[in-house]
């Protein structure tokens, strides 16, 4: 038998099944993502992916289009477009052990919409797609990291923990160390409890895709 002093739950979109049978709330919940992959494989869409004068890189930026906010990102590694949609309605809040991608979601709902705002992907059909969960916070899609029972619970990022890993991180540390606030990047102290459920004292986060 291991006994620890505490325990740390950081299991992304599974926190609320774990958490569901201690009791412990944690406004969390697992939605399914879609990312579908098409390569740029006319002269259309060579020329959007490798267009000049946006990066050093001389291709397309990360592109977000108006509501619905379909998006695309520049895959030049493998001459491709990543497209994807955060749809809210009516998609279910969902664990899923295998998320799976589905056909109809590219063809009847992001298609759709690029092709009026980029006619260069018209006929374009993805080349391979995958899917995975977001750990939504229902709250305000900001990260919670709080501490019960010395049970401490990092996650909720909703879809930007990447971005935000390194303050998650320090922040993190900083509550398993008993301190009240934390040390970010560029020496910027953030009170600890901010990012609790009792005194939860954060921004909503506007940018969830």
């Amino acid at each position: 038998m291991i006994r620890a002093k505490k325990t740390i739950v950081a299991a992304g979109a599974w926190i609320p099944s774990l958490l569901d049978t201690l009791g412990i709330e944690c406004y969390i919940k697992a939605k399914k993502r879609q990312v579908f992959s098409v390569k740029a494989n006319t002269d259309a869409l060579k020329k959007l992916l490798w267009v000049k004068g946006f990066s050093s890189v001389d291709c397309v930026p990360f592109t977000i289009l108006p509501k619905p906010s379909v998006y695309f990102k520049p895959a030049p590694e493998e001459d491709a477009f990543w497209l994807s949609y955060g749809d809210e309605f009516p998609r279910a809040f969902q664990l899923e052990e295998n998320p799976q991608p589905e056909e109809n979601f590219y063809q009847y709902g992001i298609y759709q919409i690029l092709v009026k705002y980029f006619p260069q992907f018209k006929d374009c059909q993805p080349f391979s797609a995958f899917a995975g969960l977001y750990a939504i916070n229902t709250l305000d899609g900001q990260p919670m990291i709080f501490e019960e029972n010395d049970l401490m619970v990092v996650g909720g990022a909703s879809g930007s923990g990447i971005m935000k890993a390194d303050a998650i991180g320090r922040i993190a540390t900083a509550l398993y160390s008993g301190e009240e606030h934390a040390l970010l990047y560029g020496d910027r102290k953030f009170k600890v409890s901010d990012l609790g459920i009792k005194s939860r004292h954060v921004e909503p986060e506007k940018l969830v895709i």
